[in-house]
């Protein structure tokens, strides 16, 4: 992970223009319950007339599994849901985008966090939860995007910082995909998630975070990122919500 260089998303409205409010409440620690506010069901919501995109979040062996080099503590415990999501995925042919951390062995990054997601290592590779049949694989460059965007399977987008929308590829991908919203799961939640749901919101997208399907790497942590979604616009649903829809909602 590299420092992420985007402000925090103001308040964002829908494509339509309208906001998407959320009362917050005081917020329990997490590994023991959801907070009240991202307690609701989204599932009346998630599907609309857009069509529904996965947006699976750094889901690496280096950061999901206890012997990683960035592990992020008790993430293996959410890989069952993970494949939960992916398997419905498969099932309802829904279109899944994964990002990747792709460092180079000598990432200034590695300054701040420990050498993790070497390109190429063991390490760097996605669990197998959440690994799909022949990905297309876009790398950390432009031009590796050509439309049209698929219509179901597994898109890898490799990436250095935060958010996933610095691979130059993100964006003419949402383009191709036109009228989208996003269901966003992985870690971790206050780095990695945060920021690419944030980059969803400032674009406009609907987005909704699978509460038990995401982890951080604090607690402390993982509360001020749902509050920062939440105040951006960001819905919450559990994965039983999301297994509960239909691929035409």
């Amino acid at each position: 992970m590299r420092a992420n260089r985007c402000r925090a998303c103001q308040r964002a409205s829908g494509r339509s223009g309208t906001r998407l409010p959320i009362a917050l409440s005081p917020a329990p620690r997490y590994r023991n319950s959801t907070p009240e506010y991202a307690r609701h069901s989204a599932s009346q919501r998630i599907m609309s007339e857009a069509q529904l995109v996965f947006l699976d979040i750094d889901t690496q062996v280096d950061f999901m599994l206890p012997a990683g080099a960035l592990y992020v503590p008790g993430a293996e415990t959410i890989i069952p849901n993970l494949q939960r999501l992916m398997t419905f995925a498969a099932a309802q042919r829904l279109l899944v985008l994964s990002s990747a951390d792709a460092h180079a062995p000598d990432d200034p990054s590695f300054a701040q966090w420990p050498p993790h997601c070497v390109a190429g290592t063991p390490g760097q590779q996605r669990i197998a939860e959440t690994r799909m049949p022949a990905p297309l694989l876009l790398l950390n460059r432009p031009g590796a995007f050509r439309p049209p965007a698929p219509a179901a399977g597994q898109v890898i987008l490799e990436k250095i910082d935060y958010d996933v929308s610095s691979n130059p590829n993100f964006d003419p991908l949402l383009r191709a995909l036109g009228d989208s919203r996003f269901v966003v799961f992985g870690v971790a939640t206050g780095y990695c998630v945060q920021a690419s749901a944030l980059a969803l919101r400032r674009r406009g997208y609907a987005v909704i975070v699978v509460t038990d399907a995401i982890r951080g790497i604090t607690e402390e942590g993982h509360q001020t990122a749902l509050r920062t979604l939440a105040e951006a616009g960001v819905r919450f649903a559990s994965t039983d919500d999301v297994l509960a829809l239909s691929a035409t909602g």
